[in-house]
């Protein structure tokens, strides 16, 4: 996490007078009307260990509440999250100068430093990886494998712990913190297959609620990817609300279960994002359409 660029962005919102909500309240004002002008909710997604980290300690320092959506088998599994683990590692690698075949068995050089090229090749990892799915240990060899013959130092990646999720200890600690914990899915996946995304969402809400104590109500669609099938799911399973990467904020008018955010990477510039904050770029693009 930069955090040089999170608190220039904490900075902004507190300089700038915005009120920063819990989920749960600024949800349940904005549907019952009562939502102050220059509301904010801060969410994030994934819950990896740069949370408590980077980003816990500067909300705590700013006094902001914050919502992590959590995936859980990760955190049960300390393990790097293999598909992220795969493109992490090539992205490393861009600028390197590969011979040809030594990816995947590719019979042309690796362009790693081309974007279409590499995720052709995660895709391609990504099944030479899951073979060893049931032996996790020789998964993790072989990733340590790729790594070494990608020129990267394996053990510091691991011990950084950069591709990891919050242990199930780390995430009882923020809870304890005053911070919220809810829905991921468990897996970070969203079947469409009804009893799967089912007990995607009973899994991950039986791990949160043991570890901090609380109901998980809301849930965020890992990767954004969100269908109506899932709707009337997530309301049988008493889901509150769920929330989209569609670019956009939230009004009373969306549907509780299809609402909006702007996701700030901080690749975003500070003029875009003070504009999302105004609502200026939300008229832009209205009249845009």
């Amino acid at each position: 996490m930069n955090t040089n660029g999170a608190r220039r962005r904490f900075e902004i919102i507190r300089d700038s007078g915005y009120m920063i909500l819990p989920l749960g309240e600024a949800v349940a004002r904005l549907r019952g009307g009562t939502l102050p002008g220059r509301s904010v909710v801060i969410t994030f997604d994934d819950g990896f260990y740069n949370f408590i980290a980077a980003a816990a300690p500067l909300l705590e320092e700013f006094g902001f509440p914050a919502t992590v959506y959590m995936s859980t088998y990760h955190c049960i599994h300390q393990r790097p999250v293999l598909k992220l683990t795969l493109s992490y590692l090539q992205w490393r690698a861009r600028f390197k100068a590969l011979d040809p075949s030594i990816l995947a068995g590719k019979k042309y050089p690796a362009a790693l430093n081309e974007d279409g090229q590499r995720e052709e090749l995660v895709a391609e990892l990504l099944k030479e990886a899951r073979v060893l799915s049931n032996d996790r240990d020789a998964q993790q060899a072989w990733l340590g494998q790729l790594a070494a013959t990608l020129g990267l130092d394996w053990k510091n990646i691991v011990e950084g712990r950069i591709l990891h999720l919050m242990t199930p200890e780390e995430v009882a600690d923020i809870a304890r913190r005053s911070f919220d914990i809810q829905l991921h899915t468990h897996r970070h996946r969203t079947p469409r297959e009804e009893s799967i995304f089912r007990a995607e969402l009973v899994e991950n809400r039986r791990v949160l609620e043991e570890l901090t104590g609380r109901s998980a109500l809301h849930f965020c669609y890992p990767s954004g990817d969100h269908d109506l099938v899932f709707l009337p799911w997530l309301r049988d399973l008493r889901v509150e609300t769920a929330t989209t990467c569609e670019t956009g904020l939230a009004r009373a008018e969306h549907d509780a279960l299809l609402l909006p955010r702007y996701v700030d990477t901080l690749a975003q510039s500070e003029v875009m994002f003070e504009s999302w904050l105004t609502g200026a770029a939300r008229a832009l693009s209205f009249k845009s359409k």
